[in-house]
């Protein structure tokens, strides 16, 4: 048997246990907003903007086969790096992403023997990467949406007509123009979503490049593959990503709530103590279980 007293705590307990998750993740949300609502200062877009033209330099020199200008203007770019701020710019992931890109760079152009091709990949991407810290909403590196889409129109086509040379040629021009624009959506976009892209590049990869017939799992792969490039590149309404809105004042819902589980559950336990004098009986069933 229980009594009124100790009913009452059970159910003081069990608003605590529904109540107090609710108050952390409102803690939480609370949290991410103020991270969010970070704001660069004038200093830092001033020089994120001078970072930019920097690589728009860097970029046309490649382009005109100035390969000793390039990688003067290259230096310059990597010594601005490390004057700028990018707190409410960009996340960690894309402060690495950029500073990787550039060592990357780096050792391209610093190569005994330099390849033109991988210097001009290396230059488009710290060119995209760079452009999208200063245009967050039309960065440059949307252009590639239609490339990729056919990209991955070919895989299909090949996986269907089970060409398995054909489909690893194609599976390797998807993945080297996806690198292009990888450090760019690392800076642009969730890392989560940018994982979750890098692992259908990954997986067409090894099935295209394994001993048996993987022609059924790359057809499989490509649906997804199309939902997450349109997701990245927000090709489709913004309300089939985004989370249920919540609501304008997260911890007065939360106290409303709360109110009424310790309403209910008192009221509940008031009842069962006019019933039986305060007390509670716990009775067993036919089969002896409580």
């Amino acid at each position: 048997m229980i009594g009124f007293g100790k009913m009452k705590w059970i159910g003081v307990s069990m608003a605590l246990i529904l109540f107090l998750p609710l108050l952390a993740g409102c803690a939480l949300s609370a949290k991410q907003d103020a991270a969010a609502a970070v704001k660069p200062t004038p200093e830092q877009l001033q020089k994120v903007k001078l970072l930019n033209e920097t690589a728009e330099t860097m970029y046309q020199k490649v382009q005109q086969g100035d390969i000793p200008g390039s990688r003067a203007v290259l230096q310059q770019i990597s010594d601005q790096v490390t004057q700028i701020r990018f707190e409410g710019i960009t996340s960690v992931e894309g402060l690495n992403a950029l500073t990787d890109t550039i060592t990357e760079a780096k050792r391209v152009f610093q190569a005994v023997q330099f390849n033109p091709d991988a210097g001009k990949i290396s230059a488009a991407k710290v060119r995209l990467a760079t452009d999208s810290l200063t245009h967050a909403s039309q960065p440059l590196w949307l252009q590639y949406y239609k490339q990729l889409q056919d990209d991955v129109n070919v895989i299909e086509q090949t996986a269907k007509a089970s060409d398995k040379t054909s489909l690893q040629h194609a599976s390797a021009h998807f993945e080297q123009h996806y690198s292009i624009i990888h450090p760019s959506l690392l800076i642009s976009r969730p890392a989560e979503d940018v994982e979750r892209m890098d692992s259908l590049v990954a997986f067409v990869k090894s099935q295209s490049m394994s001993q048996g017939m993987p022609f059924r799992n790359v057809l499989n792969a490509v649906p997804p593959m199309r939902q997450m490039l349109d997701k990245l590149f927000m090709k489709r309404e913004a309300t089939a990503y985004l989370p249920y809105p919540e609501p304008q004042n997260p911890i007065l819902w939360t106290l409303a709530f709360g109110s009424v589980i310790l309403a209910a559950l008192g009221f509940a336990g008031w009842r069962l103590s006019k019933k039986n004098d305060g007390i509670v009986t716990v009775r067993r069933n036919e089969d002896g279980y409580i």
